[in-house]
């Protein structure tokens, strides 16, 4: 899992937020070459998280749901602005 910071969260903003949490816990592996922000703030922005690993870059991600797509409301779409550096050049 990827190291989460905080660590430990008491309430999500939304329901979206927490799942993609859980989710970019899980799964960005390995832990030692992921680290993941939910709500940093990145001089005076809050995006919903970062994902940085050094050797891939970093994602900048908002979450979103949208309740035109899902029905039920409960599936979070990702929105994510990328800057990639390509460290071989």
């Amino acid at each position: 899992m990827a190291k989460m910071i905080p660590q430990n969260v008491a309430q999500f903003t939304t329901e979206g937020e927490r799942q993609t949490y859980r989710f970019l816990e899980a799964v960005a592996k390995p832990d030692a070459n992921f680290l993941c922000w939910y709500l940093p703030d990145v001089q005076g922005q809050e995006p919903d998280f970062i994902l940085y690993s050094r050797k891939c870059g970093m994602i900048i991600l908002e979450v979103r749901l949208e309740p035109e797509s899902d029905p039920g409301g409960q599936s979070p779409v990702l929105y994510a602005r990328h800057r990639w550096k390509d460290r071989r050049a």
